[in-house]
């Protein structure tokens, strides 16, 4: 029995993998195999008396989890909330499923790292014939155009199409990791001649960086470049004195711009223009929200429903679906309450301290470049979330828990004092 849970937890992964496309579009009765996922977990506790690998985010995660299943006492509508609330625990399946595998693989850590690469430019694809693009980019929906459409609709999106905040949302955690990995791994691959390997780098890294920008997304951009001054910052001494720069320099422009002019023309999923002053009204509903919904929530999902009838938005139309809040720390507050909020948060600190530990650890400069690229995609994910959300659960959110998986790979390598 034990080494037939040892050869299928071996295998975990590819499990885990194949039960990915029921996640993120779930679809009747098939569903239901999303139940042998703690299974999984009783598997490996047969064969390595563990039901799961050991990390520096198991409290959070489990406080996470706790306020998940504690938020259902709040769920007024089960097909709502059901989709996010699976979206969190598959999440935390594949982060542990992906910290095992970097933990028995030789170079698990850039399987993982180019999987989740790959993945994020699968995503940019995606929105390439998903977005409806506007403005100087208009002519990418030629490439809508060519394909049936059956094909250039996207499930589970609005109006079959992907709103471009998000899309930006998304490539904030893809292209600074592509990006640092571009300049700091091109001397180790040119010196090995894997010229290759240094163009698909540098081809996907581009990719990445003009899809982010073709969304025209004020906040997406912005969390861009403030991701690659904390690059800088983090690579070099003199980054540090550019970031404080830079971050002065863009709160004096802010203010004599006017924050609604910036972000004027910055659209809702629903298509609704919201700029600065319809994300402060959203915000202070959200607070209202959360003051009373303190402790469970008020469902996961549930904000888009209960905002218009409890909350009345002056500057929002009424039929605008207010998917999410515009601020992921609200938004994690509304669905899980300030419990959950802490559990979040707590994650994003475990999150830090360990890429900090992580580059004080190392001197390898291929190692250095890959928490360099990770603490860039966390700073992105950070700064977008501030002004919009992917909220915890989305379909997109599979990326942020391998990310997080990430995280914990390189702490790993660096405390075993490896070159990667």
């Amino acid at each position: 029995m034990r080494r037939f849970a040892q050869f299928v937890i071996a295998w975990e992964w590819v499990w885990l993998l194949a039960l990915l496309p029921v996640a993120l579009f779930l679809h009747g009765w098939i569903s239901l195999v999303l139940l042998l996922l703690p299974l999984l977990w009783g598997v490996r506790w047969v064969a390595t008396r563990r039901f799961k690998p050991a990390t520096a985010y198991d409290t959070a995660v489990l406080l996470l989890a706790i306020t998940v299943l504690i938020s259902l006492y709040a769920v007024f509508d089960i097909a709502l909330s059901f989709p996010k609330i699976i979206g969190v625990v598959f999440g935390i399946f594949l982060f542990y499923g992906a910290v095992a595998v970097t933990r028995q693989v030789k170079h698990g850590v850039w399987y993982l790292t180019a999987f989740f690469l790959l993945a994020g430019i699968g995503m940019a694809f995606v929105g390439l014939i998903g977005v409806s693009w506007t403005g100087p980019v208009a002519f990418l929906n030629r490439v809508k155009g060519v394909l049936p459409t059956a094909v250039s609709r996207i499930p589970g999106t609005i109006g079959g199409v992907i709103n471009p905040n998000e899309m930006a949302g998304v490539l904030n955690w893809v292209a600074p990791l592509l990006i640092a990995l571009t300049i700091g791994l091109w001397r180790t691959l040119w010196a090995q001649r894997r010229q290759v390997w240094l163009l698909a780098l540098l081809g996907m890294a581009g990719f990445a960086t003009f899809m982010l920008i073709a969304t025209l997304s004020r906040g997406g951009v912005l969390s861009l470049g403030l991701s690659l001054l904390i690059m800088l910052a983090v690579a070099t001494r003199w980054g540090r004195w550019l970031l404080v720069v830079a971050i002065i320099a863009g709160i004096g422009f802010a203010f004599y711009l006017d924050l609604n002019t910036i972000f004027s023309g910055d659209l809702s999923d629903s298509g609704q223009e919201l700029g600065f002053s319809g994300r402060l009204e959203i915000w202070s509903r959200a607070i209202y929200g959360l003051q009373d919904f303190p402790f469970t929530g008020m469902s996961m999902n549930g904000f888009r429903r209960v905002v218009h009838i409890l909350y009345p938005l002056f500057l929002v139309s009424p039929d605008t679906d207010i998917v999410h809040a515009h601020n992921q720390l609200l938004q994690v507050g509304l669905d899980l309450g300030i419990p959950g909020l802490i559990a979040y948060l707590a994650i994003w600190g475990v999150s830090v301290a360990l890429l900090w530990q992580s580059w004080h650890q190392t001197n390898s400069p291929v190692s250095r470049a890959l928490i360099v690229g990770l603490s860039g995609a966390l700073a992105g994910g950070w700064f977008f979330g501030m002004l919009d959300a992917i909220t915890l659960g989305a379909r997109p959110g599979f990326l942020w828990w391998i990310l997080l998986a990430l995280i914990v790979a390189a702490w790993d390598t660096a405390q075993s004092a490896d070159s990667i």
